[in-house]
């Protein structure tokens, strides 16, 4: 209608016995049935997007799964040590000092891997969802959303596993004592003290753990632009600066311990100083190496691929390891953590039960302790693996099935995914073996046995095939559960 017919329309007249009526869209305000005009629109609660975390944790079963359980075993093997602590508390003398030495020495370095393998599946677990929070993005859910998302469906899920895990935590502490006081380490009047304190600092702890792993690997792909989240998942990706400098830190400082070893600790009269410093060096390197997993994957399977990449297989593995290293580095770390720990920490032992034999034998303690370190953290590491490859495989099931779309047999697929296992395994064996060297070499030295161990040679092989057995069985059978149209 134009501006010319709505000067020239007559008014109405207003009657004074009939008052003008509020108009259809303020009564219908008044009534309820729709906001006031001059009202603001809230911003969409989580709730808008929150139906969407039981879907996706029915369509990924075997990540969330193999989450939990490192969730349920980070408690269950952390949480006897909190005990000894708490029993030690309520004891004196020699049975105290034992006490602590066991729940803090031991403890606090299972701590420490316990929580860099937790922080490492959770983020591997939250980053494979990189497709569904840009899907999320993409249909409008804001990146706030996403992020409370991911936190509260990884604090349901770690507090129900750690809820689970302080049961078997209880029973393994109890019997941690009885078998300390069986040994004669503790007398038999120590009496078991821990439990409800110690557990539940524990299980608050792995949750503060887990909650911070899943808001850092949420982060980026919440608040980078859709296009460079997507572009992440694809491609290739830089690592961070931080976790470059996190890495060159922890091998500094593990290369650290080996020099104060051979100046200092050597010449100690008392001979276990030496085994202090040592016994740290191989640990810290470690994990050193397994933070900067990613670039050294990419390093060595862009250098196989070039020089031995033979037939579909090897093409298919060395391709997808040189390009998506960072989501496979999952499956390397913990193989580093445990050739580096257990090659280290067992050739540290025999070393010491050689040299200590004139001495009247080593200490039964010192023993012990370092037996429990290699038991604990190779079984854990062990575990770490096997959940790394069933869940990297989980995730991949979609893309090896459009592999066998396009013309590749499964055989070929499947033996694709047995590669990349011998490749994290002989590349994860090798940092181990050279992070087991700065354990090794400094402490023969320190006894007097030179650079090289007098005995015990054999140790070093046969924990890399052990460590390459478990990397390349661990692939197999992931990739064993992959289906392919009809089978």
């Amino acid at each position: 209608m134009s501006a010319a017919r709505t000067a020239s329309r007559p008014v109405r007249p207003v009657r004074p016995d009939r008052p003008d009526r509020p108009s259809k869209r303020a009564r219908r305000a008044a009534a309820g049935l729709t906001p006031p005009a001059s009202t603001k629109r809230r911003p969409a609660r989580l709730g808008s997007v929150g139906w969407l975390a039981r879907p996706s944790l029915r369509h990924r079963p075997a990540a969330f799964l193999a989450a939990a359980l490192t969730v349920l075993l980070s408690t269950a093997v952390v949480g006897p040590f909190a005990t000894l602590i708490e029993t030690a508390l309520h004891s004196s003398g020699e049975d105290r000092l034992a006490l602590l030495i066991m729940g803090g020495v031991v403890g606090g370095w299972g701590l420490i891997i316990v929580l860099y393998s937790l922080a490492s599946t959770i983020g591997i677990t939250v980053r494979q969802r990189t497709d569904e929070i840009v899907l999320l993005r993409t249909i409008g859910a804001a990146g706030t959303q996403v992020r409370a998302l991911v936190r509260r469906e990884t604090l349901v899920m770690a507090t129900v596993a750690t809820a689970l895990g302080a049961v078997p935590a209880w029973f393994g502490a109890r019997a941690l004592l009885d078998a300390l006081r069986s040994g004669g380490l503790v007398s038999d009047d120590v009496r078991f003290r821990g439990g409800g304190l110690a557990l539940l600092a524990t299980v608050v702890a792995i949750i503060l753990v887990t909650r911070l792993a899943a808001a850092l690997a949420v982060s980026r792909a919440s608040r980078a632009p859709v296009r460079e989240a997507r572009a992440q998942q694809v491609g290739p990706s830089r690592l961070p600066r931080w976790r470059l400098l996190v890495a060159a830190a922890l091998v500094l400082y593990g290369l650290g311990f080996a020099v104060v070893t051979m100046a200092v600790t050597a010449h100690s009269d008392d001979p276990y100083d030496a085994m202090m410093t040592a016994g740290n060096a191989s640990l810290l390197v470690s994990i050193g190496l397994a933070v900067a997993a990613p670039r050294l994957l990419q390093r060595f399977a862009g250098a196989l691929r070039a020089r031995f990449a033979r037939g579909a297989a090897s093409e298919l593995a060395l391709s997808n390891a040189a390009r998506r290293a960072h989501l496979l580095s999952s499956t390397l770390a913990p193989v580093i953590v445990l050739a580096g720990s257990s090659i280290g920490t067992l050739m540290l032992v025999d070393v010491d039960a050689r040299s200590m034999a004139g001495a009247g034998g080593a200490d039964e303690v010192t023993k012990l302790l370092n037996i429990v370190v290699v038991v604990m953290i190779s079984l854990f590491a062990t575990i770490m693996v096997i959940n790394a490859w069933a869940a990297a495989v989980a995730h991949r099931r979609g893309e090896l099935r459009r592999l066998w779309l396009v013309g590749a047999a499964p055989r070929t697929v499947r033996q694709s995914v047995v590669v990349e296992g011998l490749v994290t395994g002989v590349l994860g064996a090798g940092l181990g073996l050279a992070a087991a060297a700065v354990t090794v070499v400094p402490f023969s030295w320190a006894r007097g046995e030179g650079l090289v161990p007098d005995g015990g040679l054999w140790l070093a092989p046969a924990l890399v095939a052990a460590v390459i057995a478990v990397a390349v069985g661990s692939a197999a059978a992931a990739a064993s559960r992959v289906t392919f149209g009809g089978q």
